[in-house]
């Protein structure tokens, strides 16, 4: 007697479903103590740029040989480019005494200094640190456009903590927030 492809199945499926469960890490939102008063009175920040390997749900953690690997039971709990976008677009806001919004512009009228970040790299070092480096550029309607590069380098506390890792990646954005709000 053969028994029909679902039943057989059944083991499979009950054996998946015993795997475990994916965790999901947001970044625990940081205030800078800085305070910059700046020339435009509205920002924009356009859509963050990032290679492959960072914008992906997976976090990429560089192992001792050079090579990146990801767990995928252990994701951002949003798209890394967005959460980069939405920390600089909080940050700035703090920081500045500007209006500052990601894109689409959602107010009236159009923004003074429109900001394009490029991420170069994002790495979590096998070293215990995050490695975030790029250009950004302002387009400006008020004074000058500007090219800036960063080079930012945060410690991560627990190289085997997510939540560790997440967190340095805010730390980082904080230190890029304050160097953009320097250049506007």
């Amino acid at each position: 007697m053969t028994l029909p492809f679902a039943l057989r199945l059944a083991p499979l499926a009950i054996l998946l479903a015993g795997c475990g469960q994916t965790l999901y890490f947001a970044p625990p939102p940081t205030v800078s103590d800085v305070r910059v008063n700046v020339r435009a009175d509205t920002v924009q920040i356009n859509d963050v740029s990032m290679p492959e390997y960072a914008i992906n749900q997976e976090i990429p953690i560089q192992q001792a040989d050079g090579s990146l690997s990801t767990d995928t039971s252990r994701l951002w709990a949003d798209l890394p480019d967005r959460a980069m976008q939405g920390a600089l677009t909080r940050q700035l806001n703090v920081i500045t005494d500007a209006s500052v919004a990601s894109e689409p512009w959602p107010l009236s009228g159009f923004p003074e200094v429109e900001v394009s970040i490029f991420v170069d790299d994002m790495i979590v070092q096998a070293n215990s640190t995050l490695r975030l480096t790029g250009t950004y550029a302002m387009k400006s309607e008020v004074g000058r456009d500007r090219v800036g590069t960063f080079a930012i380098v945060t410690p991560v506390v627990d190289l085997a903590s997510y939540t560790a890792i997440i967190a340095a990646h805010e730390a980082a954005w904080q230190q890029l927030s304050e160097q953009l709000a320097r250049d506007l």
